[in-house]
């Protein structure tokens, strides 16, 4: 199977819809426990696909939880290649890990055997990337190494990740509560002043 059809058949599978996803201003992604608009932002589209093929050979899920794991997948894999992947990482890194942290550590750890796909919008075309066969690109990426090198390290990064990401999670929390808050007054407001 080539990588564009098994990104068809993900899309189909779990019903997205990606011209709407390219043509849309902004996307929602959770931020912690809120669903929050961000921008979608061109390089963002360019490295959906990846992030796409990465969800489909590591068989993590696209709920909160999947995106949890993929997300500290690629930051184990070494997403920080890409400072923007990272970041966005970090926005789901958070939620999955309060609500599963031990599935969410584990693809860390997986992530820091393998290695991620992002190095390919460097060096291949599309049109390349499209007819690759998804079987060679997960034996050539996903868990190549036989253990995780320097683990005591990468304990300490993956512990400033959850740091960070729960920072992220923690300010929407609050920026989402004095929104809730502000609109509560604005309505109170508008109820008592005379017409």
């Amino acid at each position: 199977m080539t990588v564009k059809e098994a990104l068809i058949g993900f899309y189909k599978f779990n019903s997205l819809n990606l011209t709407d996803d390219f043509e849309a201003h902004c996307v929602r992604i959770y931020i912690g426990c809120i669903l929050a608009p961000v921008p979608n932002i061109n390089a963002r589209k360019k490295y959906l696909k990846f992030h796409d093929l990465h969800h489909i050979m590591s068989g993590y899920g696209i709920d909160r939880v999947g995106e949890s794991e993929i997300s500290a997948w690629e930051l184990g894999s070494r997403s920080c290649r890409k400072p923007l992947i990272s970041v966005m990482n970090l926005f789901a890194l958070s939620t999955g890990f309060i609500l599963k942290p031990k599935k969410v550590t584990a693809a860390f750890y997986r992530g820091c055997k393998s290695k991620n796909l992002y190095y390919l919008s460097d060096s291949m075309t599309e049109e390349d990337i499209d007819t690759l066969q998804i079987d060679n690109i997960k034996i050539e990426h996903l868990e190549i190494h036989d253990k995780v090198r320097y683990k005591w390290l990468r304990q300490i990064e993956f512990i400033g990740y959850l740091f960070f990401s729960m920072i992220i999670h923690i300010t929407m929390l609050i920026a989402g509560k004095f929104l809730l808050t502000a609109e509560w007054v604005k309505s109170r407001i508008t109820k008592t002043s005379p017409a």
